[in-house]
């Protein structure tokens, strides 16, 4: 029998193949913003629409009192909440009559599994952001009923977006209080990335090194085409985006950046990457499908309705969600910026 193809893609390798190349270039992931979650697990079969983690907050304000032996101390009350994540279920299904360029080299599986593995990260990260959009509203009509409200910059009575600069991330830390200084990374639009390397605002760490070691390159980009550098901003690393929120065109174009602490957002493998494959010996034409699920939960946050496997739009819907955190105990914070490359 002849070679077709489609014998080229054997699902029991490609599809580990993707997901071991998708986690290795998922940016989100690499930076410490999304940390895999046990408890975001299902039972291990991928069943459900759901997952609940339950918490105990404690009212823990208030000082010491004084010990007396007259009076009995005055309980705290110790309240049990929980947060609620959406599990999203995405496939796509790929179809060509030809597909012999994809082929050449000697490695077919390999040039088709890196075209995948992109696509599959670009289209996980445009449903994280839209959880993003979701919790905090959208740029040009933000609410106060959005859940993640008082963690936005942009919700100041007057205040107008600019460019971004040190005075966003100060502020940012201030809206977190003593927890400000976890923020670890900032996601951007790449006109926003941009105008900060016009401006020598970035740094180039080594990526094994921390933020503001020594071999931070002081805004140059000095080893840029040796050792493997990661951008850094004030101390934070840098994820590039044109997923994020944007509203408007031009001059006045504005974006959104978030600020986000490490494990901001809890990640989580529903059912793992299935890849099937076809061949309609009638059309000579060669199908690839894939599906997957998992599950982008922004901690501090609530899934409210009972809609399941939400679209981009029911996810990027302000009344979807609320929060259950304390406010400085959410580690992302939202501002609004504009940009001088429009």
């Amino acid at each position: 029998m002849a070679t077709l193809r489609s014998d080229l893609i054997i699902p029991e390798v490609f599809s580990p193949y993707v997901i071991e190349e998708s986690t290795r270039s998922d940016a989100f992931l690499q930076s410490g913003v999304v940390q895999p979650m046990a408890e975001l697990n299902t039972s291990g079969d991928g069943s459900g629409d759901f997952v609940s983690v339950p918490f105990y907050k404690a009212n823990l304000s208030g000082d010491f009192e004084v010990l007396t032996d007259s009076t009995s101390l005055t309980p705290g009350k110790i309240e049990a909440d929980r947060q609620i994540g959406v599990l999203l279920r995405r496939g796509r299904a790929f179809e060509a009559r030809d597909l012999a360029a994809l082929a050449s080299g000697s490695d077919p599986i390999g040039a088709i599994g890196q075209k995948m593995a992109r696509y599959v990260n670009h289209q996980k990260q445009k449903d994280l952001v839209s959880c993003l959009s979701g919790v905090f509203g959208s740029l040009n009509d933000n609410s106060s009923s959005s859940a993640f409200f008082g963690l936005c910059l942009d919700s100041e009575s007057g205040d107008t977006p600019t460019s971004l600069t040190p005075s966003h991330v100060a502020r940012a830390k201030n809206l977190l209080g003593d927890q400000g200084d976890k923020l670890a990374a900032v996601v951007m639009h790449s006109a926003t990335y941009y105008e900060l390397v016009e401006r020598r605002a970035v740094d180039f760490v080594a990526a094994g090194d921390t933020a503001g070691g020594a071999t931070a390159s002081g805004g140059s980009i000095a080893g840029a085409f040796g050792n493997p550098t990661v951008p850094v901003f004030m101390g934070m690393r840098v994820v590039v985006s044109d997923d994020v929120q944007t509203h408007g065109s031009g001059a006045s174009k504005e974006y959104a950046v978030y600020f986000m602490t490490q494990g901001a957002v809890g990640g989580s493998e529903v059912t793992a990457l299935r890849t099937e494959t076809d061949r309609d010996i009638l059309s000579l034409s060669d199908a690839l499908a894939i599906s997957l699920g998992y599950c982008y939960h922004p901690i501090g946050a609530k899934w409210g309705v009972t809609t399941v496997n939400p679209t981009r739009a029911q996810l990027e819907t302000v009344g979807n969600w609320s929060k259950v955190y304390e406010t400085k105990n959410i580690g992302i914070v939202r501002s609004t910026v504009v940009s001088s490359l429009d």
